[in-house]
């Protein structure tokens, strides 16, 4: 509840600048995609303020590929360490087993009873 409050006080105040800002630079300015201005097909007018705002977006995305891919590595290592310990958590449930089952034994000897089912075994005549 205090973070939906706490975001709505930081967002409002920057949407409302983003409005203010969109309704100032509503003007059209001329935007060429060649660079030597020698084809006039390839000029159009926008809203400076929805040139800037493609700006933005553009770089926000670039921004997040390169941090995604900056991160690779991380990302690597984690997951073979998360595989290594899920591999050193079954070797050592099964050494606990083992263990356990050694122990049984030893107890079953010092005894003289055994907790598992004897087998018995045909001896020659």
């Amino acid at each position: 509840m205090i973070a939906k409050i706490v975001s709505l006080l930081i967002l409002l105040p920057i949407a409302a600048v983003l409005v203010v800002f969109t309704v100032i630079n509503r003007g059209a300015v001329p935007v060429t995609l060649d660079p030597f201005g020698s084809i006039p097909q390839l000029t159009f007018d926008a809203p400076l303020s929805l040139l800037l705002f493609c700006a933005l977006i553009v770089g926000v995305i670039l921004g997040g590929i390169g941090a995604f891919l900056s991160q690779a590595h991380h990302r690597r290592a984690s997951y073979k360490r998360k595989h290594e310990i899920e591999r050193l958590n079954r070797e050592s449930a099964k050494r606990e087993e083992r263990i356990r089952m050694l122990e049984e034994d030893r107890a079953a000897a010092a005894g003289g009873t055994s907790s598992r089912a004897m087998v018995p075994v045909a001896r020659a005549a």
